[in-house]
């Protein structure tokens, strides 16, 4: 009987014979585990544009002036649509779920970083390098220039 389970169902042997004596396992994981969400979508776009309101500074720089920020951003119409209950668990949470909060938006933002110099071979093989050697002239009019953007 069992062998013709196994052909039928599709299952294994073992779980076959644990679903019959009635000793089947629980699902582990899924939404049973671990604390319930407390911040959810709302909280999560309010940060974000407070995020772009400070100039896209990390989370732990962020978290200090959430409270000042909200208020200054309130007054100026940007977050008419936050409710309070919304405004009083952005204003508790942590510099960590501030960085959980804003991880999508950060991977969205990342990029190259603020440097504008780009490799230019061409540039390298005009432009003529003097050693320690070659700076033996005394004429005015020399300058010397650095191509990294500082």
């Amino acid at each position: 009987m069992l062998d013709e389970m196994v052909v039928v169902t599709g299952y294994h042997r073992k779980a076959l014979v644990r679903l019959l004596s009635g000793r089947a396992r629980t699902k582990v994981g899924g939404a049973g585990r671990g604390r319930p969400r407390l911040y959810g979508p709302q909280v999560a776009r309010a940060a974000k544009v407070l995020w772009y309101a400070s100039g896209e500074v990390s989370a732990r720089r962020l978290q200090p002036f959430v409270p000042v920020l909200l208020e200054r951003l309130k007054a100026f119409g940007e977050l008419a649509w936050l409710e309070a209950e919304t405004e009083a668990l952005l204003c508790r949470a942590s510099a960590s779920s501030l960085e959980r909060l804003l991880a999508p938006a950060r991977l969205i933002k990342r990029g190259r970083g603020l440097s504008t110099t780009r490799s230019a071979s061409f540039l390298k093989k005009q432009i003529a390098v003097r050693t320690f050697a070659d700076w033996d002239d005394v004429r005015p009019g020399f300058l010397e220039v650095d191509l990294v953007a500082h």
